[in-house]
């Protein structure tokens, strides 16, 4: 059994996905500046390091994004070195990855989170903490080509790098029929009501505004559409009143953060899923879709081409191209054959692709490689 030291905010979904891995063989410390981390499985030890700022100081703007991050890192590699740890596992090019690669541990994991190697090196700060983050790292973990290609333009050397989906679909191919109905009843819809449904976070990055600016198109031509909006982020109030300006609120529901487990409930009871991300790696929220047999309609981008062929398991529309957003939406709801077509290739595709029973076994090389070294 190793110690592992992981070392992120304990609020992605993903932390929760590789901390409820890890903790099955080994012994695991959440390692963090946040101070309530919520997505952390029982068994793991949270260890809190305390922030040297104001928590409403974001630690990447201004100078704080270079100098903040060195006061960080001497805090870090404290309270690091108070654990006696076998395996460091750091998320992120920036923030904890570049505090792992000044705490001069001499073998730490960097996973690539996505943003931090497609988008922020077109910022010359950002850009210099992600390169030395893949310098320093003994191994670099990425979720799909894209961030692959990224990281190499970086200068990451291509030998380091571990390349699996970061998603386990089997909860969700197991529990698929569970509760669907009931859900889309307690929303106060009829059952042959079709339903478009987006699971992303209300960022920037996710450009939530281009769906919103497509469902007046959509309810023009279905007036029984309803659109299921799951996620919450510093977005969503704009959101909910661009909704109530263009008078479609009676066919819109925000339903907030909902637990993971809950999700697959939402999906199945949808016939649409939708993503206007404007980049991403291996999308977790288009896999899940994709399990439960929806019809995908996602931006044509590099991360979502590697899971979605155009016409086959999935439609693809131009980035921002609200238009034909609602056009491809439209499409599917007047095609139910074809909506089913796709959506049953879909779910093909992550039966075939996504196998975390066999990726899961290259994240387990990676730490005894790291043990076995040390």
């Amino acid at each position: 059994m190793a110690v592992i030291v992981y070392a992120h905010e304990g609020e992605s979904v993903y932390d929760y996905f590789f901390l409820n891995h890890l903790i099955k063989d080994n012994h695991v410390y959440l390692l963090t500046f946040n101070e309530k981390p919520d997505l952390v499985p029982e068994d793991v030890h949270v260890v809190r390091i305390p922030e040297p700022f104001h928590p409403k100081v974001s630690p990447l703007k201004g100078l704080n994004a270079i100098l903040g991050s060195f006061l960080r890192s001497t805090l870090f590699k404290k309270c690091l070195n108070n654990i006696k740890h076998d395996v460091l596992i750091s998320c992120g090019g920036l923030l904890y990855g570049f505090y792992s690669a000044l705490s001069d541990c001499p073998c730490y994991v960097l996973f690539i989170w996505g943003s931090d190697v497609l988008v922020a090196p077109k910022l010359l700060p950002f850009r210099f903490m992600v390169k030395y983050s893949l310098k320093k790292a003994h191994t670099v973990v990425v979720d799909s080509d894209v961030q692959e290609r990224a990281c190499i333009a970086l200068g990451c050397d291509p030998r380091k790098i571990v390349k699996f989906p970061w998603v386990d679909p089997r909860p969700i191919l197991n529990n698929i029929e569970k509760g669907a109905k009931e859900v889309k009843e307690r929303l106060g819809w009829y059952a042959d009501d079709p339903v478009i449904i987006s699971t992303r976070h209300h960022e920037p990055i996710y450009n939530m505004e281009c769906l919103m600016q497509a469902i007046p198109h959509v309810i023009k031509e279905t007036r029984n559409a309803r659109f299921l909006i799951l996620g919450t982020g510093s977005l969503t109030e704009k959101l909910k009143k661009s909704v109530s300006a263009m008078g479609v609120k009676g066919s819109v529901k925000f339903l907030g953060r909902v637990p993971f487990n809950e999700i697959p409930k939402y999906l199945k009871m949808s016939n649409v899923y939708v993503s206007t991300s404007l980049s991403d790696g291996t999308s977790a929220s288009l896999i899940e879709a994709m399990a439960c047999k929806l019809a995908p309609v996602v931006t044509d981008i590099a991360g979502n081409r590697e899971w979605i062929t155009a016409g086959s398991n999935g439609l693809l529309f131009p980035v921002r191209d609200s238009k034909t957003l609602a056009e491809k939406i439209i499409r599917l709801l007047r095609d139910e054959d074809s909506r089913k077509s796709l959506g049953m290739r879909a779910y093909e595709t992550v039966v075939k692709k996504a196998d975390w029973q066999r990726n899961s076994k290259l994240l387990d090389g990676v730490v005894s490689s790291i043990v076995n070294i040390k």
